[in-house]
């Protein structure tokens, strides 16, 4: 048999008065957990103290709690001790820590049936910590998350141990201890759901793209104002690591945000709930009836804060329910849990609760009826609900919140008709029929509602128009061009991601709204990411259509202060980009950004650079350390526009990178250094090796491998006198794929270095598994090259781990005597930079290998 005794903390002399007259030593398995309402761990720790003399035998859990259960009423602010005498039950309590998450707790496979747990935060899946829990037959998890009402930290704690991270369980051993559950939370949603479009952290800064204050006021009208008449916070649900959370509306701020009470993250979607107090009540009775046909001998609870708050009459009725069972103590908790081993009946925003007893299950006609009175608080007009031998009484409050659920699910009906002849006719007006895109009304009122909801400081919009689509009509047809139009739009949907709005402006004109705040090298990116994929060819019964396409840019609000201003002026911008040709992105330049105008003149200027013979190579010699020859060069890339002169590399490779340029500057940089080289070999400098810079794009481009093919036999250079310089950080992007690319590059004989060596991630991990045939150390290293440097020690390590690996080691940027010295040392085999000689052109190369070997000794 269970006894089950509560008290009420004041002293330690009317404790042990208590435990006297209970003859509580008596017994052989003795839990006592205790409740200390807004406890400090001074207060804790003399608790612990007064139960170790006392009861030394006892097995003890607690917690800080803003309110307890006591003798089936809940009580705030007080220390309750509630005392569990079990007969036959075997109990052990234990602490864990939180950051000791990987040490479980293993268990009793044959006796355990259930775990009881309490955790400092509400996160904490108890489950976790234990292991082994046997899957054949049911073993209650059960628990709830601390409180602390005063502000004060949340603590847990055992007889010896109180901890501000961690939890502490009781598992109690009985096959034979009889054990049921009760839980009771019923809601249902509300309308549809509303998408969270900019939070930070419980912030709620924007939902469905408006001002929250502003979102509410043209979602509810006047029937729903007597939700307030609740008095209850705003309540939501959405989906949590794959469970149900609620969360509420906490305040509304001046600037029309709004906290919640949970974490929120952009894209979040929630539904309005409402909580269905009839359903309860239902659910409640016939729980209730169920548990009266077993011999309860004692009921632990856990009743969450907010269920508390919202349905405060309700659960006092409850509470003495269950306590007519058997006696009941519990707490008030963040969160509450319950778990069987099989299957998983986890619940939040209720009143859980594991029903014990030691003895046999009674029959039904041997059980006395239990019949409970509860006496009305409130004037009550609305009739009692009776089930069976259990029932309620309606206080106000509850009356009110069964007139707000009736309410809501009246309009819930009406709103679901009426839902779908909105959406109806919404797609009618506002969506253009052909590429089901949002068509030229839908556009200017999401600019409009963006400009008026003030969330975004600053937006861009694009216009998008199809180069020569006249033409297409023209020759092919109108039902020809629709299908382009369609083929399009479906391209731009793929592309696109959803902080971006995509409508069809009209005709070939599509438009861009970037909710997103974006700078204009991102803008750039994406606009030219657009361009790609409109360019793809399109075919045809046999005919191919080679598309492309101007995009104008503007910004809010520095190109226009209205919907109409904005976009007009991306539309401006758009037709200069067609008067230049096509094919390009303008952005509108009433007060456009110097350097924005100069980078976008360098991409154009770029494009023509091949053609027009404005790119050429240097060459930077490349010495042996062990004999002080040149034996090789480095071929780097140089830009003379006629009238912008010299343009460094460091301008216009990221230009090319980002456009896509690079594959065809790559591959002429590959026919010219090969073609350059092999003119020197037939000129008689037989070991002559030339290194080409390649980037991660175009090395992973799918028509690099043919480009270096046709590179080798248009020259006739002997592959391996050919080395590809790949970057680091470039490999380790897609370590499968490159690998694949470089075992394919060897094959044809062609060597392979690693540049910038040291900069990215330089790990032995991924390097062994690379196949390459030199490390070239990164010039900033070599900088700073003296001994007793953290520098020194890095180049020494990456030569020796290149010995070691069997590949050459190649230093750049040496600009000292001393540095090449000290490299030699180290057994670097070849070095680079302008103590050798700077980059040079191809007559001046040769006349600096006749005349020129360096004193290395």
């Amino acid at each position: 048999m269970v006894r089950t005794y509560n008290y009420e903390f004041i002293d330690k002399e009317q404790l042990k008065n208590f435990i006297e007259k209970h003859r509580i030593r008596l017994y052989p398995n003795i839990l006592a957990q205790i409740f200390v309402g807004n406890g400090t761990w001074k207060e804790i720790q003399e608790i612990q103290f007064i139960m170790k003399e006392l009861l030394p035998n006892a097995q003890l859990i607690g917690c800080t709690s803003s309110a307890a259960i006591l003798d089936g009423k809940i009580v705030e602010g007080k220390t309750v001790i509630n005392f569990t005498l079990f007969e036959h039950t075997k109990v052990e309590t234990g602490l864990i820590q939180i950051t000791d998450h990987d040490k479980k707790i293993e268990t009793d496979n044959i006796n355990l049936k259930a775990i009881i747990a309490y955790m400092t935060q509400p996160s904490v899946q108890i489950r976790d910590f234990f292991t082994d829990i046997p899957t054949e037959k049911e073993v209650i998890v059960a628990g709830g998350s601390a409180t602390n009402s005063s502000g004060k930290e949340v603590l847990v704690f055992t007889s010896d141990s109180v901890t501000s991270n961690g939890i502490v369980f009781v598992k109690l051993y009985n096959p034979n201890l009889f054990i049921d559950t009760y839980h009771n939370i019923e809601y249902s949603k509300f309308g549809e759901s509303i998408e969270i479009t900019k939070a930070e952290n419980n912030r709620i800064l924007s939902i469905n793209n408006k001002k929250p204050v502003r979102f509410f006021e043209k979602s509810f009208d006047s029937n729903l104002k007597d939700f307030y008449r609740v008095g209850c916070e705003l309540p939501f649900l959405f989906l949590k690591n794959g469970e149900d959370k609620f969360c509420f509306i906490k305040d509304i701020l001046p600037d029309g945000t709004m906290k919640a009470s949970l974490e929120l993250r952009s894209g979040d979607e929630l539904y309005m709930v409402y909580f269905d107090l009839e359903r309860m009540i239902e659910s409640s009775l016939q729980q209730l009836n169920s548990l009266a046909n077993y011999s309860v001998e004692t009921v632990f609870t856990f009743i969450n804060m907010g269920r508390k708050t919202l349905f405060e009459s309700f659960t006092k009725q409850e509470l003495l329910h269950l306590q007519t069972l058997g006696e009941v103590s519990g707490l008030i908790t963040l969160s509450e849990g319950m778990a069987g081993s099989v299957k998983d009946k986890t619940t939040n925003f209720s009143v859980a609760a594991i029903v014990l007893s030691e003895t046999e299950k009674l029959p039904v006609a041997s059980k006395k009826d239990v019949e409970i009175a509860i006496a009305e608080t409130d004037t009550e007009t609305l009739p009692t609900v009776n089930r069976k031998k259990f029932h309620y009484h309606f206080t106000t409050e509850m009356s009110n919140q069964l007139y707000f659920t009736n309410t809501i699910k009246l309009l819930t009906k009406q709103l679901t008709y009426l839902s779908g002849l909105l959406e109806k006719s919404n797609r009618m007006l506002f969506y253009d029929k052909d590429t089901e895109l949002p068509n030229r009304l839908k556009i200017t009122e999401t600019v409009d509602n963006l400009i008026s909801d003030r969330v975004y400081k600053k937006f861009a919009v694009l216009f998008i128009d199809i180069d020569r689509f006249k033409l297409i009509n023209d020759s092919f047809g109108h039902y020809v061009g629709d299908m382009v139009i369609g083929i399009i739009a479906n391209r731009l949907k793929f592309i696109l991601t959803d902080d971006i709005f995509i409508g069809r402006f009209a005709g070939d004109k599509f438009t861009v709204i970037l909710r997103k705040e974006l700078d204009a090298k991102q803008i750039m990116i994406l606009a030219n990411t657009i361009l790609l994929s409109i360019s793809e060819p399109i075919e045809y019964e046999g005919q191919e259509f080679a598309i492309s396409a101007s995009i104008g840019v503007s910004y809010y609000p520095d190109d226009g202060k209205d919907a109409e201003t904005i976009l007009r002026n991306a539309d401006t911008a758009m037709n200069r980009a067609k008067k230049y040709g096509g094919n390009q992105i303008i952005f509108f330049s009433s007060e456009m950004n110097e350097q924005i105008k100069y980078s976008f003149e360098l991409e154009n200027y770029l494009r023509r650079a091949i053609e027009k013979n404005e790119l050429f190579l240097l060459y930077q010699p490349v010495v042996d350390l062990r004999t002080g020859r040149i034996n090789g060069s480095e071929a780097l890339i140089r830009w003379n526009h006629p009238n912008l002169g010299l343009i460094s590399p460091m301008e216009f490779i990221p230009i090319a990178e980002e456009t896509g340029l690079i594959q065809e500057i790559g591959k002429w940089v590959l026919m010219e250094g090969c073609r350059q080289n092999q003119e020197w070999i037939d000129k008689g400098y037989d070991e002559l090796f030339i290194s080409i810079n390649v980037s991660a794009r175009q090395f992973l481009h799918p028509s690099f491998v043919e480009h270096l093919h046709e590179s080798l036999q248009y020259s006739g250079m002997d592959p391996k006198k050919l080395h590809l310089e790949l970057t680091e950080t470039g490999m380790i992007d897609n370590v499968e794929k490159s690998i694949a690319i470089m075992k394919e590059i060897q094959s044809l004989g062609v060597r392979i270095s690693i540049d910038d060596f040291g900069t990215g991630y330089s790990s032995l991990s991924y390097l062994k598994n690379l196949p390459i045939d030199t490390l070239k150390i990164d010039r900033t290293f070599i900088n700073n090259f003296k001994s007793e440097t953290v520098d020194y020690s890095i180049v020494k390590a990456i030569i020796t781990m290149g010995n070691g690996l069997s590949v050459k080691v190649v230093a750049e940027g040496v600009e000292t005597y001393e540095q090449l010295i000290e490299l030699k040392k180290m057994n670097c085999d070849y070095a680079q930079g302008y103590y050798i000689e700077k980059p040079v052109h191809p007559d001046r190369f040769i006349e600096i290998i006749d005349n020129k070997k360096l004193r290395i000794s």
